[in-house]
């Protein structure tokens, strides 16, 4: 199994809601050992892992990878309407 760290623009990712860093793209070509004998051509497979140690699993496209990324392992930040507080005199 080979893995390669592909490079992307900078905010390309939405960033790990455990550190705040913006993950790496691992592009994994072959099988791992622990996986059954194939006699096809290997597959390049997808995932996401943050330094922190967040990742996600082997998928067969980015866009896949980045949809688990969005819902285990990231999230958005939403904006918080401000309470206002009537004075009482």
């Amino acid at each position: 199994m080979i893995e390669r760290i592909i490079t992307h623009p900078a905010a390309r990712f939405v960033r790990c809601k455990r550190c705040g860093s913006e993950p790496r793209h691992i592009r994994t070509s072959g099988r791992s050992s622990r996986e059954p004998v194939q006699f096809i051509a290997a597959v390049a497979r997808h995932s996401l892992e943050c330094r922190c140690g967040a990742r996600t699993a082997r998928h067969d496209t980015l866009a896949a990878a980045e949809a688990q990324w969005g819902a285990d392992c990231a999230q958005l930040a939403l904006p918080l309407r401000a309470s206002r507080r009537r004075r009482v005199a």
